[in-house]
């Protein structure tokens, strides 16, 4: 099946980008060069294995396997032309049966049909579940108190949330921090508001769903979340703010959430 062979080799590709952006570039400190090595390694994942590449290998080894297949595949793949014997069983009465039905629902649907459905469901359900958090999250957006910055919505939530962003909305309860924490926080969501961060982590979510069975997908959506935020940590200390004190800021946050930003 094309299709399952497709989503086998973007699989190990995805694998490999991410293991080899572990290993190789996550201590690296050129966050917007890591950001787009991540995606477009995962173009590149998710590309290939569409191409059709070219047989690099010598004519001598081609012509060597090709006739070894020509010898295999008889063997292996029965001739499509040639009918299987009919099995007939007959009863004491002379009455004669089948002894198998050519019209199974098995054979209509084989394996791999049913193991695309299955995962398909899945992929439906997490779908599902993901809408449903938007929305909330859409709800939250719309029936808050909200207050307008440069470049950003503020949201006032009431709980304990950790401080986050949302395309140009900033949510968080300013009740929770002092008016300098406040602004370090507000500085640090104003960098993700501006860079668009919020498509990185959407589509993210996206590559998570679809191929949910791949533990190297949330490797990659944890390498990308870290990029972003290393990102606008730097932006923000780049704007002048004293360092210890930021960082004493997001410490307090994290402390305060249990989450991060």
């Amino acid at each position: 099946m094309e299709l399952l062979r497709y989503f086998l080799l973007a699989n190990l590709l995805i694998a490999v980008l991410s293991g080899a952006f572990y290993g190789l570039l996550r201590r690296e400190t050129s966050f917007n060069a890591n950001r787009l090595t991540l995606w477009l390694g995962l173009i590149a994942a998710l590309a290939l294995p569409w191409l059709e590449l070219p047989d690099w290998r010598p004519q001598p080894v081609r012509a060597a396997m090709q006739r070894t297949a020509q010898l295999i595949t008889p063997g292996v793949q029965p001739d499509p032309t040639v009918q299987s014997p009919q099995v007939i069983i007959t009863y004491p009465d002379g009455r004669t049966y089948p002894a198998f039905n050519s019209s199974i629902t098995a054979d209509n649907w084989p394996w791999q049909t049913w193991l695309v459905f299955g995962y398909g469901f899945v992929v439906l359900l997490l779908l599902l579940r993901f809408g449903w958090q938007l929305t909330s999250l859409i709800k939250l957006l719309r029936h808050t108190f909200r207050e307008e910055y440069d470049g950003f919505t503020l949201i006032h939530a009431e709980n304990d949330t950790a401080p986050f962003s949302f395309f140009e909305w900033v949510v968080l309860n300013p009740h929770q921090h002092d008016p300098d924490e406040l602004e370090q926080i507000l500085r640090h969501e104003r960098v993700h508001v501006r860079a668009r961060h919020s498509l990185d982590m959407v589509a993210a979510e996206l590559l998570c769903i679809v191929f949910w069975i791949n533990p190297a997908v949330y490797l990659f959506r944890r390498l990308l979340h870290q990029t972003l935020e290393f990102s606008a940590d730097r932006a923000v200390l780049n704007e002048g703010v004293e360092a210890k004190a930021y960082q004493y800021s997001l410490l307090k946050v994290n402390l305060t959430t249990g989450q991060s930003s």
